[in-house]
């Protein structure tokens, strides 16, 4: 009789392992696909795809609030809470400021992007109480090295994915390595967050074969950010891996590994030398194929004997004792040392001077990607961020508006550069939304990373210190570039921090009567997400169809899918434009003209619709208003090259 109830409890063990082995690898791949999908898609910068991706994350918020999954498992820390309502209140106060914004459109658009990201970051930390920390990292370290391989192939092996989108629009996307994600900073950026992810299971206690499989990918990495010439991205792996190194209760490890990964480094910059076809994008060449194709074997190379070496020593290190702790402290402080003699000898003072320099002219379009890296010009950031700091002094308190930088800067701007972003998204916001935004977001980022921080030293666990340093790195790369506006990029680093948050467990459990409240309003949260969220893709789905009418002839449907777009979202300009064009192009200047007013009333500040209306007068016949028209345009935008002559 025991040996059949031993044999029965033992069965029902192990079936709930195998079934907690397949939620974990369906959790950890799932996490992966996300990441990957939204990478691909141009970096997730469409709003139409932030939509896509914000109902999907409402709905699953949703669904788990209404069926009550799992509700009196969760307790809600006092960090994690705080950093959850921060940035919800973010958000809320990006939606309000729709009321002063000069183009609502804009603003509405931004609200959804961080509505997104409030939904990540609830997910994230409900996530990390449900599997394994090292599920979650072992999957986003999966897609960031998928991203950079699918990088790395569309150079090596153009004919694969055909030429880059935007390439034909501007033309440093063929020299910059950019895709899939568009950007080529945006792409090493992210590339450059799995660092500390596979740190993480290089070091772990998985197995030898895992943990050298985690070493493969370095090279790759290297490559990629090499090839997009992202300086950025160099200065986000660093910290990244310093940050792994601090956190991480074995630091040793760390170390070899941080080693090795500059081995890969390496060696991937090696195999590009005297490659100069290959390096600035020159695939439509013989010579370009041919480097690309040897490249690819060199680094191939360098990604086994980079893991096979890790293999190694890993191996002899688990062999060894560990030295003792004055000799890691004296490590540190020889290093430091070190750093602090650099910073000294590359002469910082001028180096901060060149970066405020604009260099139009300075580098060689033949050598581009090489000189780059090297050179200390910050390409117009100077210029950027102090538009947005004299944005915020002509609004402190509440700022421009949500997606007011953009006419700012065109009328203000100190250089003839288009630019939508700061290039800072806390002095963009600064600039947007005031005292009052700016103190939420930075209240949000300071909690959120002081919370990781928290849980990687009490857990002790190199997943979670990877969590940490991988969310730290992110909001370090969104001071210097415009990375928050791409979802791909961003919800990295807050679906990272947001693992660091809720991997360690609150002490504190909701009471019944608490979850009875808290389950209705997080889903009546999530309805009403889901709605604004629909409300965008609603819209744009319709404008779409029209433009699409119009390019097929079929103006009738063209217009009713434009009214369509108008009252799904009336507060757009969007729709007005297509009216006023598809009017415009029936030679019905009259309409025309009305719909065109309507949408310079919604964003008075967009020069385009100035240029458009004054377009639309002249062909009307009205000289005089179309004269008008002209000159508000020009004030508003003096750098155009439209109004050179």
């Amino acid at each position: 009789m025991r040996n059949g109830v031993s044999l029965a409890v033992a069965t029902e063990r192990n079936t709930a392992e195998s079934a907690a082995t397949a939620r974990n690898i369906g959790v950890g791949l799932g996490v992966a696909a996300v990441v990957f999908t939204l990478s691909y898609a141009n970096g997730g910068i469409d709003p139409t795809t932030q939509a896509y991706a914000g109902i999907t994350a409402w709905w699953l918020l949703g669904l788990g609030a209404a069926t009550g999954f799992a509700a009196t498992r969760f307790g809600t820390g006092r960090l994690t809470g705080a950093a959850v309502a921060l940035l919800s209140g973010f958000a809320l106060w990006v939606l309000i400021s729709m009321r002063w914004a000069s183009d609502a459109e804009r603003a509405f658009k931004q609200f959804d992007q961080v509505a997104l990201y409030v939904a990540v970051l609830v997910i994230a930390i409900v996530l990390a109480r449900i599997v394994s920390a090292e599920i979650l990292v072992g999957g986003v370290a999966l897609a960031l090295s998928g991203i950079a391989c699918v990088a790395l192939v569309s150079r090596f092996f153009p004919s694969v994915f055909g030429p880059e989108a935007g390439a034909a629009l501007l033309p440093t996307l063929y020299t910059r390595l950019s895709f899939p994600v568009g950007y080529w900073n945006g792409l090493a950026i992210e590339v450059a967050l799995a660092y500390p992810l596979l740190l993480a299971v290089m070091t772990s206690q998985r197995s030898r074969a895992l943990r050298a499989v985690a070493a493969l990918p370095l090279p790759v990495i290297a490559a990629v950010m090499y090839l997009a010439s992202s300086r950025g991205a160099f200065v986000a792996a660093a910290i990244g891996m310093l940050g792994f190194l601090v956190l991480t209760p074995r630091r040793w490890s760390a170390a070899a590994a941080i080693a090795v990964a500059g081995f890969g480094s390496v060696a991937a910059v090696a195999a590009f030398r005297h490659k100069l076809a290959l390096v600035n994008g020159k695939m439509d060449t013989a010579i370009g194929v041919s480097q690309g194709h040897r490249a690819a074997l060199m680094i191939g190379a360098a990604c086994v004997v980079g893991a096979l070496l890790w293999l190694g020593l890993d191996e002899l290190g688990r062999r060894l004792p560990s030295p003792p702790r004055s000799v890691g402290v004296a490590a540190a402080v020889i290093a430091a040392v070190l750093a602090i003699g650099a910073i000294v000898a590359s002469h910082p003072v001028r180096k901060f001077d060149q970066f405020r320099t604009v260099q139009a002219h300075g580098l060689k379009p033949s050598t581009f990607v090489q000189t780059h890296l090297l050179a200390s010009s910050g390409s117009g950031r100077w210029q950027f961020w102090g538009a947005a700091i004299s944005e915020f002094r002509a609004h402190p308190l509440n700022g421009g508006g949500a997606g007011s930088y953009y006419a700012w800067w065109l009328q203000h701007g100190s250089i003839p550069f288009f630019t939508t972003s700061a290039h800072s998204v806390y002095l963009e916001t600064l600039a947007e939304l005031g005292i009052v935004g700016f103190l939420l977001l930075l209240g949000f980022v300071v909690v959120a990373v002081t919370g990781a921080i928290r849980s990687a030293w009490f857990l002790k666990r190199p997943e979670i210190a990877a969590a940490a340093a991988c969310g730290i790195a992110f909001f370090v790369a969104a001071a210097y570039d415009w990375v928050w506006q791409l979802a791909g990029v961003a919800i990295v680093g807050v679906g990272m921090l947001g693992v660091a948050l809720g991997a360690r467990a609150s002490t504190r459990q909701l009471s019944r009567n608490r979850i009875s409240v808290v389950r209705p309003a997080l889903a009546i949260v999530a309805v009403g997400a889901v709605i604004a969220q629909f409300v965008l893709l609603a819209a744009g789905i319709h404008l779409r169809n029209s433009q699409a009418s119009v390019r097929a002839g079929d103006m009738d449907r063209a217009r009713t899918q434009a009214l369509a777009a108008k009252g799904i979202e009336p507060w757009a300009t969007a729709p007005y434009v297509q009216l006023a064009l598809i009017a415009e192009t029936e030679k019905q200047y009259g309409l025309a003209e009305q719909w065109i007013r309507e949408a310079v009333d919604r964003s008075p500040r967009d020069w385009a619709l100035w240029w458009s209306a004054a377009r639309i007068e002249r062909e009307w016949g009205n000289v005089d208003q179309a004269k008008r028209d002209l000159a508000e345009a020009k004030r508003l935008h003096p750098h155009s090259e439209l109004f050179s002559s």
